[in-house]
């Protein structure tokens, strides 16, 4: 399971190593490249990290489809020439743009925003290989969960750890899991592990489910059913389970309140 790698990626303090570290833990997933982009809201304070650095020599970053179309929700979409045709919306230069991109092993792809317009910035990733749409939907889409969270933990890290002007990098690890996870949490599923680490860290279950993109309903089933498989019937549970087993998520009290 990718959460495999999680732990090696959290103890990582140097950017290119925890961007190595993460294409390894893909490439054990089938995927052979990535892209990682975030722009403020006003498409400035450009960062951009990717496998194919050709990828944007004839097309800016800032010009990247994922930006204009994919980062209004959550959702994650189906991307890359295999399945461009999905997409009447886009331009026939941005389709070049795709097209080309898929000459690079970018066929096939998911699009996996981390933050949406609208925000001090947004962005996300972008991950394929080469695959066409009938292969890609049958071995990478069935890991789609999983592989969103994942990229969650990178981007979280690369967040700790990537300085920009408004703020210093910090070496210490991030509130979205726990160093190593209890073995209980081997059960889970990849949605049922990303619900209950936020809940578990105090957030709330509106904002758990916006991140989530999911309704609040939803993200309750999640729960319910990882808290059946864990054996505990509450967040502040949880917090205790990983507090006790793993070490302890950073922020979080054993009542499983926020700590000061």
């Amino acid at each position: 399971m990718l959460l495999d790698t999680a732990a090696k990626i959290e103890n990582e303090t140097d950017p290119d190593c925890l961007w190595q570290a993460a294409r390894e833990g893909l490439g054990t997933a089938g995927i052979d490249h990535m892209v990682y982009i975030t722009v403020g809201n006003d498409f400035s304070d450009l960062f951009v990290r990717t496998t194919v650095k050709e990828l944007y020599h004839e097309r800016p970053p800032r010009e990247d489809p994922f930006l204009r179309y994919c980062c209004e929700s959550y959702e994650v979409i189906l991307a890359g020439a295999a399945f461009v045709d999905r997409h009447p919306y886009i331009s026939p230069e941005e389709r070049a743009f795709i097209e080309r991109a898929a000459t690079f092993g970018f066929n096939a792809a998911l699009a996996i925003p981390m933050r949406l317009m609208g925000a001090d910035r947004f962005g996300g990733f972008i991950i394929g290989n080469g695959q066409s749409a009938v292969d890609f939907q049958r071995t990478i889409v069935p890991r789609t969960e999983e592989l969103r969270l994942f990229c969650m933990i990178v981007h979280r890290r690369l967040e700790e750890l990537i300085p920009r002007a408004d703020r210093p990098a910090r070496t210490e690890r991030p509130a979205l899991v726990a160093r190593a996870l209890p073995a209980a949490f081997d059960q889970l599923t990849p949605r049922e592990t990303e619900v209950i680490l936020m809940l578990a860290q105090g957030k709330t279950r509106a904002q758990s489910a916006r991140i989530c993109g999911i309704s609040i309903h939803t993200l309750s089933d999640y729960a319910k059913q990882g808290y059946r498989k864990l054996g505990v019937t509450s967040a502040a549970a949880a917090a205790a389970l990983l507090l006790e087993e793993a070490g302890g998520l950073p922020g979080v009290a054993p009542s499983g309140r926020r700590s000061p």
